[in-house]
């Protein structure tokens, strides 16, 4: 049983060797000493991934999508939001809390921002293309500041903590 053992293991790792063999090291080059040293991600001029069936593990397996010129030109425009709540538009903030006191000037609502953010505001800070422009124990209510649009009709947005069905959070 011993020797049958013995047998089969030797003529395995015969078969394994001769079906996979092991890359040979490679001598190092003679480096001219004027010559940088390559970067240390960086890969020989000669390297070539030999498969055998397997996918090389350097590379992504999920292909990046290709972003055309206008949405580029958009997400050029999203990413030159300042940070901060300053960054946020109304359509993008939750209300997440409201805090209300006998003092008007010390309530405060809790806003929640896309990325898993949190922001604090009082009554006159500012988001991206709103301020707040009063906070009540079950609602906020934000005046949009566009640029693009008259200073005569300012418009008013009021958000509620908890809305109601169908209507818009």
């Amino acid at each position: 049983m011993y020797r049958a053992f013995t047998l089969i293991l030797i003529w395995t790792m015969a078969v394994s060797l001769t079906a996979y063999p092991q890359a040979q090291p490679q001598k190092p080059a003679a480096a001219a000493p004027q010559e940088e040293a390559p970067p240390v991600m960086a890969v020989p001029k000669d390297y070539h991934y030999n498969q055998r069936g397997r996918r090389d593990p350097f590379l992504n397996p999920v292909p990046k999508p290709v972003v055309e010129p206008k949405a580029a030109a958009a997400a050029a425009v999203v990413a030159a939001r300042p940070p901060g709540l300053k960054g946020v538009l109304v359509a993008e903030a939750e209300i997440a809390g409201i805090v209300v006191s006998r003092e008007p000037s010390m309530n405060v609502v809790t806003i929640a921002a896309p990325g898993n953010k949190k922001y604090f505001a009082r009554i006159g800070d500012a988001l991206f293309d709103a301020t707040v422009k009063s906070i009540k124990a079950d609602s906020v209510t934000f005046a949009l500041t566009n640029p693009g649009t008259e200073r005569n009709s300012p418009r008013e947005i009021e958000r509620k903590m908890r809305p109601l069905p169908g209507e818009h959070k």
